[in-house]
Order: C-alpha cells, then structure tokens, then sequence
C-alpha cells in the first residue's frame, strides 16, 4: 500500500508541475483593487483542516488528505487564476479526489500539449457584488466589500470568503460558521 501512495504522489507532482509550466503573461495596467487582492492572496495558506492552499499569479492549487487507507478523502487540484478589481476568477484544470469508500477519480482540462495552457480569458461582466457567477467553467468570485484591512469576496453557494491584509483568511459558509485559515509564506 505504501508504494501505491508513493506512486499517487508523484502523480500528483508531476500533475502540478504541468499545469505550473505555463508561459507567465504580466499586466502592465493594474488596479489598485486588483493589486491589493492578488498581493493579500498570494502564499502558502494553511487551512483550519490540516490542507494547504497555494496562490501564485496565475495558479491556485489545493492538497488535502484525511481519513486512513480504509477509508482516505483525498483531494487536489490546479487551477488558474486571474485577478481583477471586480474579483477574482478561477477556472480548474485538474482535480484528483477520492471520498471515503468512493473511487478514485481525476479530471484535468485546458491543456494544449507540450505541457502548455490555454490563457484564461474573462467575461469582467460575470463580476457583481454580492455574487458568484459560474460561466464556461470559470467561476467568478465578487468583491463585496473592501477596506484597509479585508477584502470580503463572494463565492459559490452563498458562501463569503474574507481575506485580512494581516495573513488571516476566513471562510463563512452560507450556512453558518467560520474556518480560519492563514497565510505561512509569502511571495
């Protein structure tokens, strides 16, 4: 068993180090909204359940693993990423899950070949706040509200995401509650 977990990681290694092979395409004109989102979002984020999240310029990238071989939640996923005045959109590009006592199952999308994406293009219209549009696979995540010292972002479902300038990131799902996540790295 431990060999067949060695070779799901390097897998998924392999996986991430494709989708991070893209060409990198700068903007020159940024909003300072867009700056203050990009800059507060970007590191290595340790979530409230033991999973990390990554934020680079163009990628988002989440690793999570709980439960035991009997009965593994395994969950990771590449996404791009485009930040704007308005929000931020994310669009997947692979995804490898497993729930308890499911399959395995793995997505990936948007790969041209020779290891390169397709740019992620964004309809800036889909950004409102208060709402999470989801158009041609891309979802778009609004700014709600922004101060100084947080960016309140609507996501999926209702849910809201605050990300404080500090580091400290919190997930308030429509539903109630609160999870907490923070910022280990920055770059």
């Amino acid at each position: 068993m431990k060999r067949l977990n060695w070779i799901f990681m390097a897998k998924i290694l392999v996986l991430l180090a494709i989708s991070c092979s893209a060409p990198q395409v700068e903007e020159v004109d940024k909003t300072t909204e867009e700056n203050k989102l990009a800059e507060w979002r970007k590191g290595v984020w340790l979530l409230a359940d033991g999973s990390y999240a990554i934020y680079t310029d163009t990628h988002y990238f989440v690793v999570m693993v709980s439960g035991d071989t009997s009965s593994p939640n395994i969950y990771c996923g590449a996404s791009q990423v485009k930040f704007h005045r308005k929000g931020m959109a994310r669009k997947q590009v692979i995804r490898v899950r497993q729930f308890p006592g499911g399959e395995l199952t793995s997505f990936k999308e948007n790969v041209l070949g020779h290891n390169a994406e397709i740019p992620l293009e964004i309809d800036t219209t889909q950004f409102a706040p208060n709402t999470c549009n989801i158009k041609d696979g891309i979802i778009y995540d609004s700014i709600t509200e922004m101060t100084d010292e947080y960016i309140l972002l609507t996501t999926c479902n209702g849910d809201h995401e605050k990300i404080f300038s500090n580091g400290v990131a919190v997930y308030l799902p429509a539903g109630g509650g609160e999870a907490y996540s923070l910022r280990i790295e920055s770059f």
